[in-house]
């Protein structure tokens, strides 16, 4: 069995701390310590590795030595759900990801404890930027023009559409995307939009949170 360059307990401590005892991931932010029901505490967190203890292990980086391996800064503190999570989807969470995450976790500690707050993109959206960089980009187009709409409908420049004129909304079109329908699925499963379809037209809206990250400055 491969040597393990473990966490000290004076070093999952310090990666806990300074995390605030919260998961890091942005999604999840769940508080990782509380009363156990009884008269004790319990704790869902875990000083994960973000590059592996070991040969063989997600995101294993021969370069490091064990002392590095070992080190508070290759650790991110997580809930026991999101540090399976990343373990077992490594092409979605790699040492970039994980640091970014690390990153906004301590930041958002260190303002937290003096009463403010951080704003941060949401990680699901950036990678979308990645995969459908035009379609998003007509979507913040849009929004910046009419920031108050939230549905879209998606349908063939040969079609027609008679909507409610009082009620504007947005459209995108089969022929300015390929697999537009496919892009849409993978928005859904996101969060990014939800499906409103009705009378056989293709009709969606954008999440408040999407729709609050188009908005942001690019």
């Amino acid at each position: 069995m491969a040597n393990r360059d473990d966490f000290r307990a004076s070093t999952i401590r310090k990666i806990a701390q300074r995390a605030g005892y919260r998961c890091s991931n942005p999604t999840c932010l769940r508080p990782t310590i509380g009363p156990d029901g009884a008269d004790d505490s319990a704790s869902i967190g875990v000083a994960a590795h973000i590059s592996a203890a070991a040969e063989g292990g997600p995101r294993y980086d021969p370069t490091l030595a064990p002392e590095e391996r070992a080190d508070a800064e290759n650790g991110i503190w997580l809930c026991q759900t999101c540090s399976r999570l990343v373990d077992v989807d490594v092409t979605s969470h790699s040492i970039e990801v994980l640091r970014e995450w690390k990153t906004q976790a301590e930041t958002r500690a260190f303002l937290g404890i003096r009463g403010l707050s951080i704003e941060v993109p949401d990680r699901r959206f950036h990678k979308l930027e990645g995969m459908m960089p035009r379609l998003i980009a007509e979507m913040r187009d849009d929004i910046a023009q009419h920031p108050f709409v939230r549905e879209f409908i998606v349908m063939s420049k040969k079609w027609s559409y008679n909507g409610d004129p009082e009620n504007l909304i947005f459209s995108y079109f089969f022929e300015d995307h390929d697999n537009l329908k496919p892009m849409l699925k993978v928005m859904r499963n996101h969060g990014a939009i939800i499906e409103t379809t009705y009378n056989n037209v293709d009709r969606f809206e954008f999440t408040e949170e999407f729709a609050e990250y188009l908005q942001l400055p690019v």
